[in-house]
């Protein structure tokens, strides 16, 4: 058997085109990795499918805005049911939303969310696709969105994807007008007809033609019924696609699928059950250029066979008809005489099928046909070949695994490899070379033989055979930068994304770094087959677990906190800030840490020396900044950076991991923001509830109090009256049933004097019961530059300790509210307005209500956005909702008023004595 240490040695040419259009067909058949592990891909399952999908050249593409608006059961029943190459485009990542699961928001979140998408691609049997869209949050109007996004911009990724994945189908999830609800929604629904057509005009972003794509015309496009059936009389399907039905192979329905796969999308709260019996996703007809009838699937009118590919390519050589027939006529064969239990007697027919098409592909070069029927006719064909070939390896049952001993490499460091290969029947299969592939400039070398040890999971497990395996050490280059999300690796224009020319544009994540390729030969067909290197451990509790190979820094160097508040003041103010150091070496390292401060500011110590020993060790340095008296209200940066063998670190690494996704790392500069500008606070003492993705709390901590975080035991009989406020995290009434049990218990903590704070909940909060009084809620203002009005201007709220002007709603970010009471009891007290241009009022954002001897506040302004993001008026609106409980009583505010009056009459009185003596003593001077 021939080993090769890189990717270039031993490659068969015949499995190679000279078309420009193999990168991109490549790409399209890209297997999305994902950590969920699909029963639908193994075994006679796997195998059963591709030899459905072998049958047609049928393909769908499916629109809509964010992760969850998919129609994911019409995916599967398309994919799995019919044998279909679908995709789902989503316009964003979900970056906007709320993550109920972690703390991640904005770009960490979408990273979370383009997992769990990719989890249920790996379900429901579809691909993944975006635009350069931010998910900057909700909006009412398709014309905000557009605004925001730039409707061209989001246009040409939208025709960018179906230029790609070319499919005769697209189906648009929404239909572009009001009654789609989220204006996001509305532009996505706008834009799916327009890029159906554009796609199809060679004048159309002639740059994507530049980059190899080719112009594409669709056959067909519809409109999915949407979220709410029924609610929009406009948009009444044309067909319904029945998505209940039992699939044989796959001992399940389609819908049942697909519902495993909605509930992946964790961070959402979609989990959902898995429901039997009939199922339907209706759709309707907009456009077709193959016919219209009384339509059985969206495929109707257009022959997907595999003869097919010559109507479909407008292929005329009648040679070329009939040997794609014969292809048809073998796929048909395997299909027919597939069985679960003897899968390797397929062998021979497979392999025929994969040679017919091979050779059929190179005479297709080689023909009179014009060079578009040619593209398009090998298009096809390539994925037919990649079906063959697939189901060949398959059926004769060949597992490839490659394992790396570490999940992390720094740049100039090494890994090793083992690429292994087990066979259940060698005579079957001849093993000709097994290779690597990596970035270029990576060195690749091949080793001998060790010890079985990097292949053992644990001690309580016995040793793996492979029949054929070889090793190899690779070396990253020096220079090489860490592995992060593509699409995060530059800042954003405004609301998108930037895509570096090399990126995978459109695509979920880049391809793993580091893949084993095994070159083999079936039936006397040579075949390749490929698998991610990954690294391996065993989960004391959850078992095995494979995480992908990542660069990453020697030395992570972050700042604790990122976000430090600091009151305006005359005299000096010192803050203490802690570098958090990180060793991602394989040796020991020592080098020194510095902090750089604005001109005027003072650090202590100026440097500090750290020594971290070994892989995975963290260290700490406190470091103190002197901010000078007097510095004016602004924003200030401060920067770390180690200096290790005169070479300079200063990322930080973030860590992305949950159970149900890949782990993924983001990094940023080893930066953090000084806030400077007025804020006062009552000194009280603050207990919390924890909501989901809630940030608040260190937000307090940054106001000079003490917070103490709210257990079960705390809510069910703890000392409550100890704290003079209580917060609740945002959407606790979901994710806190402790605090949904114990909630009379805090309202009577109230009565007897206490002050709650209930920052925004979902509308089960007041359906529930859980607000004191009833009350109605749904409203939101998106416009996070809405004019706010104080109803109540003499309520502490807006005067103690801090008095609030216009400026304080300056400078929010994504929403002014959401989820605001509509209607409630007379026994609230309304304390702002606010609502969205071309709206009526709103006052339900801010609520307050005097219970017994205490207070209650509900506030659905989105304080878990602003206080993260250090907007200076959130900071004093909040630091005055905790100051409640310390603030003048209305008697005490009267009283105040009264003895500032007298005063201030004793002062005019004083003034004016004054001024009688001193213009006396004027005069007498003036005589003398």
């Amino acid at each position: 058997m021939k080993r090769v240490g890189h990717f270039a040695k031993g490659a068969s040419l015949r499995l190679l085109s000279s078309f420009c259009a193999i990168a991109i067909i490549l790409a399209s058949l890209q297997v999305e990795r994902a950590q969920v592990r699909s029963p639908y891909d193994d075994g006679a399952f796997a195998l059963g499918q591709l030899l459905v999908r072998l049958q047609t050249t049928a393909s769908a593409l499916h629109t809509g805005a964010h992760p969850d608006d998919e129609d994911s059961a019409l995916i599967a029943r398309l994919a799995r049911g019919d044998g279909a190459r679908v995709a789902y485009l989503a316009l964003n990542r979900g970056e906007g939303g709320q993550n109920i699961i972690g703390p991640e928001l904005f770009e960490t979140l979408g990273v979370i969310r383009t997992e769990e998408l990719l989890q249920a691609r790996r379900l429901d049997g579809g691909e993944q696709f975006f635009t350069r869209a931010f998910d900057f949050g909700f909006t009412k109007t398709r014309a905000e969105a557009a605004a925001r996004w730039g409707e061209r911009e989001i246009l040409a990724d939208m025709v960018r994807v179906i230029r790609l994945f070319r499919p005769l189908v697209i189906i648009a999830r929404f239909t572009g007008t009001p009654a789609d609800g989220h204006g996001q929604h509305q532009l996505a629904g706008y834009l799916t007809p327009l890029a159906f057509r554009l796609a199809a005009d060679p004048k159309a972003f002639p740059e994507q033609l530049a980059e190899g794509l080719r112009p594409w015309r669709a056959l067909k496009i519809y409109v999915s019924e949407g979220f709410r059936r029924g609610a929009d009389p406009n948009n009444r399907p044309t067909l319904l696609l029945d998505t209940g039905r039992h699939d044989e192979l796959l001992g399940r329905s389609y819908f049942e699928i697909a519902m495993y796969g909605r509930s992946q999308h964790k961070s959402q709260e979609m989990g959902t059950l898995e429901l039997l019996g009939p199922q339907t996703s209706g759709v309707r007809l907009l456009e077709s250029a193959a016919g219209a009838g009384d339509e059985r699937s969206v495929f109707d009118g257009i022959d997907v066979t595999i003869r097919g590919i010559a109507q479909l390519a407008g292929i005329r050589d009648a040679r070329i008809i009939e040997r794609l027939g014969v292809i048809q006529d073998l796929a048909r064969r395997a299909l027919r005489e597939f069985d679960a239990m003897e899968p390797r007697k397929l062998i021979p027919i497979l392999a025929e099928g994969l040679r017919r098409t091979r050779e059929l592909r190179a005479s297709l070069r080689a023909s009179g046909e014009s060079e578009e029927a040619k593209y398009e006719a090998d298009f096809l064909l390539a994925q037919k070949e990649a079906q063959f070939s697939e189901a060949l390896w398959r059926a004769a049952a060949i597992r490839v695994d490659a394992l790396a001993d570490d999940e992390t490499v720094v740049a100039g460091d090494r890994l090793n490899v083992t690429a292994r290969v087990f066979l259940s029947d060698e005579r079957a299969v001849e093993i000709k070379a097994i290779r690597l592939r990596a970035p270029a400039g990576w060195r690749l070398e091949e080793v001998a033989p060790e010890s079985n040890a990097l292949l053992v999971a644990s001690e309580f497990e016995g040793r793996e055979t492979p029949q054929h395996q070889a090793r190899f050490r690779i070396t990253v280059p020096d220079g090489e930068g860490p592995t992060m999300p593509y699409w995060l690796r530059e800042p954003r224009d405004g609301d998108l994304f930037r895509w570096t020319s090399d990126a995978p544009k459109a695509r979920p994540f880049d391809a793993p770094l580091v893949s084993a390729e095994v070159e083999a030969v079936i039936g006397g067909e040579p075949v390749t087959i490929t698998a991610p290197v990954q690294y391996r451990y065993a989960d004391p509790v959850r078992g095995e677990i494979r995480r992908e190979i990542n660069v990453v820094p020697m030395v992570s160097v972050a700042l604790d906190p990122e976000l430090v508040i600091v009151p305006t003041s005359a005299q000096e103010t010192e803050r203490r800030v802690f570098v958090r150091l990180s060793s991602n070496a394989s040796r020991a390292v020592n080098g020194r840490v510095s902090l750089h401060v604005p001109t005027g500011w003072r650090v202590e110590p100026a440097s500090a020396p750290f020594a971290l020993e070994r892989k995975g060790e963290k260290g700490t340095l406190v470091f103190t900044v002197r901010v000078p008296g007097g510095a004016r209200a602004d924003a200030y940066s401060i920067s770390a950076e180690a200096e290790i063998e005169g070479r300079r670190f200063a990322l930080a690494e973030r860590e992305i991991s949950y159970p149900h996704i890949q782990t993924h790392r983001v990094y940023a500069p080893a930066q953090a923001t000084f806030r400077v500008f007025d804020l006062k606070v009552a000194p009280v003492r603050v207990g919390y509830i924890m909501g989901s993705g809630d940030r608040v709390p260190e937000a307090i901590r940054q106001m000079g109090l003490d917070v103490t975080l709210l257990n079960e035991d705390d809510l069910a009989v703890g000392d409550l009256a100890r704290f003079d406020v209580i917060v609740v995290g945002i959407r606790a009434s979901q994710v806190r049933p402790d605090f949904v049990a114990n909630n009379r218990r805090l309202l009577d903590y109230v009565r007897q004097g206490g002050t709650l704070i209930v920052q925004y909940q979902r509308p089960d909060y007041v359906e529930r019961g859980l607000a004191p009084f009833p009350a109605k809620m749904a409203a939101r203002v998106t416009d996070e530059n809405a004019p706010v009005k104080i109803l109540v201007p003499d309520h502490p709220a807006f005067n103690f300790p801090n008095k609030i002007t216009a400026d304080d709603w300056r400078g929010w970010v994504q929403e002014r509210s959401l989820y605001n009471f509509t209607t409630y009891d007379a026994r609230y007290v309304p304390l702002l307005e606010s609502h969205d241009a071309g709206e009526p009022p709103q006052t339900g954002g801010e609520v307050y209500a005097e219970i017994g001897r205490g207070k209650y506040v509900y506030t659905s302004y989105a304080w878990f956005r602003q206080l993260p993001a250090g907007v200076p008026g959130a900071y004093r609106l909040f630091a005055n909702l905790l100051s409640l409980a310390k603030a003048p009583s209305r008697v005490e505010r009267s009283r105040a008023v009264k003895i500032d009056s007298r005063r201030f009459a004793e002062s005019q009185t004083a003034r004016v004595s004054s001024s009688r003596k001193l213009s006396a003593s004027a005069q007498a001077g003036g005589t003398r």
